[in-house]
């Protein structure tokens, strides 16, 4: 069963950019879409929520290194990054179909998290500091 975080429970849906902040999930199996409210907020909890319901595989587009850990215990579940522009579920789902999707492996995972942590950019007190010899420069 796939999983896909969306915004709202019409046919064919947007992909919800932030995966623990996602109202509703879409379940797809066998073709057939089925949309649940997100029982929970917080990536932690929609993590364990969806290992509950015994996904294989999760597509999002953001999510934050901790939700991203639950997952990596659980390498059964694959990931799949759904890049980080505007798409619709069925679009999605036919790009998983044909390959085109990249697993959200660790190189992913940090252009995710790096994107991600870009938009919290109040949280970078304390993030950079020591070993002088690291200087990051995203440009």
């Amino acid at each position: 069963m796939i999983a896909v975080p969306v915004k709202t429970n019409k046919e064919n849906p947007a992909v919800a950019p932030l995966f623990g902040k996602a109202k509703w999930f879409a379940f797809i199996a066998d073709d057939t879409t089925e949309i649940i409210k997100t029982p929970m907020q917080g990536g932690v909890e929609v993590a364990q929520w969806l290992l509950e319901k015994g996904i294989d595989t999760l597509v999002f587009a953001e999510m934050g290194a901790t939700p991203y850990a639950i997952f990596a215990k659980n390498p059964q579940i694959k990931l799949y990054h759904a890049g980080f522009e505007r798409i619709l579920l069925n679009d999605l789902l036919k790009a998983l179909k044909q390959g085109k999707l990249k697993l959200a492996e660790a190189a992913v995972m940090q252009e995710i998290l790096a994107h991600h942590e870009g938009k919290h950019s109040h949280n970078h007190e304390g993030h950079h500091h020591g070993g002088g010899h690291h200087a990051h420069h995203h440009s």
